[in-house]
């Protein structure tokens, strides 16, 4: 079986507190149980500055104030700035302000905890097409959605002809994520978290899905023609993506997936890879990693690639 190539794995940070600031931590079937949330402290007023280990120190910034779970951007070729909020709005920011009205032309979203609107992309001919691609939970009935991609033209104030390109499965919605690639090629992450179709073939949820920029598959998809898969994948067995960029250098597709508690991945993806979510990953809790007698990152005793 192929599996991912793992380019890194988050580690474990241990901390040494004094026996007066230890707390009680809860846990489920043994298992500690993550904290719902931290305060989120107020952004400051002026830049602020981050040492780092590696020596390089990260100077961060306030571009714009007033957003909703600010999920995806996108730079326009005026250096204007298209942002996403995952309730459900897309925002545009020009010199540093916000707009303080929503872009037009953005289609109907469920928004509901970690879903609704997601990414939103240019396309690699944006100067020719205008076209821009957005990801989102489309409503499915009274309460239900899946994930679709939608894809418009910006007329430099709003989108126009605006339409779905693509909708997935009805088991498959929330976090999504989407890049070309250097192929041209449209890469899409979904969402895997829940139940086990990340690893059901004939699903599209907990994949990266490989299509044309129209939405189409291409027919030099790793399982295209393969009776009981869906042919639009191109790697499945994710949790959750939620990041995915073209290297630079080689132009291979790199995808981040977070971990319930601990575990998070970041994954170099071949064509018909398995990243292994409920294949060697506890659900709940991912087991240490170890390098492998090859150099390989490994889960535990049955060493696959990740």
């Amino acid at each position: 079986m192929r599996n991912c190539a793992a380019a890194f794995i988050l580690g474990i940070g241990l901390f040494i507190l004094p026996l007066s600031a230890q707390q009680t931590v809860p846990f489920r079937n043994g298992i500690p149980v993550a904290p719902p949330g931290v305060p989120v402290p107020p952004l400051p007023d002026k830049p602020v500055e981050y040492q780092t280990g590696e020596g390089q120190n990260i100077r961060v910034v306030v571009v714009a104030r007033g957003l909703s779970h600010p999920w995806g951007l996108a730079f326009l070729p005026d250096g204007a700035m298209l942002v996403t909020e995952r309730t459900g709005k897309l925002r545009i920011i020009r010199n540093g302000i916000l707009d303080p009205e929503p872009v037009a032309g953005v289609p109907a979203v469920r928004a509901a905890g970690l879903c609704g609107l997601f990414d939103v992309l240019l396309h690699p001919r944006f100067a020719e097409n205008r076209f821009v691609y957005l990801t989102y939970d489309k409503p499915r009935g009274e309460r239900g959605a899946v994930l679709a991609v939608a894809r418009g033209k910006w007329d430099g104030r709003a989108l126009a002809e605006v339409h779905d390109i693509f909708v997935t499965g009805d088991d498959t919605n929330c976090v999504s994520r989407v890049v070309f690639g250097r192929d041209g090629m449209l890469y899409l992450s979904t969402f895997g978290a829940q139940g086990t179709n990340a690893q059901n073939p004939n699903s599209h949820a907990g994949k990266v899905l490989r299509l044309r920029d129209d939405g189409t598959t291409p027919e030099d998809n790793p399982f295209f023609g393969k009776p009981g898969y869906k042919p639009e994948i191109y790697t499945l067995g994710h949790r959750s993506p939620q990041g995915l960029a073209v290297h630079p250098g080689t132009g291979q597709v790199w995808e981040v997936e977070m971990g319930p508690n601990g575990g998070d991945e970041l994954n170099v993806l071949r064509p018909g890879a398995n990243c292994g979510i409920d294949l060697f990953a506890n659900r709940d809790r991912v087991e240490p990693a170890v390098l492998g007698h090859d150099g390989a990152l490994t889960l535990g005793p049955s060493q696959p690639t990740l």
